[in-house]
């Protein structure tokens, strides 16, 4: 077993979670968020809820997180995450061809409880975003 590489603050605020991610991970820190992350949501778990996650910091991870955070996020669709806000002021980086090899193409007009995921370069649009969506952090 190795120790954590890169880090991770997971806040739950009104019915969106907050996460920022930074530093390159390894499987024992995706291990650990995905620990952590399910302990935070169980207030909302099962009532629709957003994500606003920041990865401005965070680098590339090991291919065995991969499957782990894929897991994650099918994990937290059942659980009732409806939006999630992705925020990096390089869209079109390599650190989100994660997130974009596992969006499926969403109609035009997505409905309330299908989910979404959008991607931001600031935390005012993705929390704009949210609100308008129905989210707020009360």
């Amino acid at each position: 077993m190795f120790n954590q590489h890169g880090g991770f603050k997971v806040t739950l605020v009104g019915d969106i979670v907050l996460v920022v991610v930074t530093g390159a991970w390894n499987a024992e820190t995706a291990k650990a968020y995905s620990e952590v992350f399910l302990e935070i949501i169980s207030p909302i778990k099962d009532k629709p809820w957003g994500l606003i996650s920041d990865v401005m910091e965070w680098e590339l991870c090991t291919p065995d997180c991969e499957l782990l955070i894929v897991q994650l996020s099918v994990e937290c669709k059942r659980l009732g995450m409806k939006r999630e806000a992705i925020i990096n002021t390089n869209i079109e980086s390599v650190k989100l061809d994660l997130f974009h090899k596992y969006t499926k193409k969403q109609p035009s007009k997505a409905l309330p409880d299908v989910f979404e995921r959008r991607f931001f370069k600031t935390d005012s649009e993705a929390k704009e975003w949210l609100k308008n969506e129905g989210y707020g952090l009360t």
